[in-house]
């Protein structure tokens, strides 16, 4: 049986409205009030955030990530610019792996509110609108109110989104061959059907539209290496070579650059090629990666303010959509 706040009230003797006051942190409710109530919750098993309401609470917020625990150089420096920017705001922060198959993303939210936490980060990339939506429609159904945004860019965001601003990325990237006097230019796509690989792969062509860029070469990649590594292969095959390539993420660039190095051409001598997210890979590399800039602290930030923010005010979710500024870090990697 789903416990609900009708069962506490029932148990308690006060109102389903005094029951959700003190659940959800109001203070004007005194304290006996509020001990009873928290002790019928507790033994119902029902899951509340303990921490917001003020006779329990030590004043520091207790913050969950949740994200897809994965290898690689990207969601380490996801990670770190987080727990930096957690300690600079004085917040607790915790990792939570999304990998948990047998559970779903409202069982392993449920679990965590059980366990004190004011508010909740999604960085889950692979997370479409219909699983925001069925988490958002269960978290209803359970009574479950707890302030929760996304790192996730989706059409429609339906969560308090932020992420980085991936259009200026793919834009400037093509200002920048456009700068070195270049015509003809090419581009390897993210997943295609993602949000973030659209935005990237848009504002390069709308620049490249606007200023007498030709894109002569495009391939569709999947932000492997692998993929990036192969492209290579297609751009050795064109009829048209773009002098400047833009990669929608570092990955791939990387797995191109070590193709066409091994095939004995010379970057940025035969070709210019432009990366996304600007990775250690990017130093690795000879010659090292020309980027776009992404600092993950700068939205590790900006996402615990507002999760600060709304646990104040405790403001209803809002679907608004706020952009981490991007910009070009500028290598060898072009002429």
């Amino acid at each position: 049986m789903r416990i609900t706040l009708k069962h506490i009230a029932e148990k308690t003797g006060y109102s389903i409205s005094t029951v959700s006051r003190v659940l959800n942190g109001t203070n004007k409710i005194s304290l006996d009030v509020q001990r009873r109530i928290v002790q019928v919750a507790e033994e119902l098993e029902y899951p509340f955030n303990k921490n917001q309401i003020p006779m329990y609470s030590n004043g520091t917020k207790d913050i969950v990530l949740i994200s897809e625990l994965a290898h690689g150089e990207f969601y380490a420096s996801a990670y770190t610019g987080y727990f930096n920017a957690a300690g600079k705001l004085d917040v607790n922060l915790s990792l939570i792996s999304a990998n948990q198959h047998e559970k779903s993303l409202f069982d392993i939210i449920t679990a965590r509110i059980q366990h004190q936490v004011d508010g909740i980060v999604l960085f889950v990339p692979t997370m479409e609108y219909k699983d925001y939506k069925k988490l958002l429609e269960d978290l209803n159904k359970a009574q479950i109110s707890i302030p929760i945004i996304s790192n996730g860019l989706i059409e429609n965001p339906i969560l308090p989104t932020i992420t980085f601003d991936g259009y200026s990325g793919g834009f400037v990237a093509a200002e920048c061959f456009h700068q070195r006097n270049m015509k003809k230019v090419g581009i390897v796509k993210g997943p295609s059907g993602k949000a973030e690989s659209s935005f990237r792969a848009n504002g390069f062509k709308d620049y490249c539209m606007h200023h007498n860029l030709e894109v002569v070469w495009e391939v569709q990649g999947d932000f492997t290496f692998d993929s990036g590594y192969r492209s290579f292969e297609s751009f050795q095959h064109s009829i048209q070579q773009p002098q400047g390539i833009f990669f929608s993420n570092d990955l791939m660039a990387a797995g191109f650059s070590i193709a066409a190095t091994n095939a004995g051409l010379q970057i940025p001598r035969d070709v210019s090629i432009i990366g996304y997210d600007n990775l250690p890979v990017c130093y690795q590399l000879q010659p090292n990666l020309s980027s776009i800039e992404t600092d993950f602290e700068e939205l590790g930030r900006l996402s615990i303010q507002t999760l600060l923010d709304l646990i104040e005010r405790k403001d209803r979710l809002r679907s608004t959509l706020s952009l981490v500024p991007v910009s070009l870090n500028r290598k060898k990697s072009v002429g």
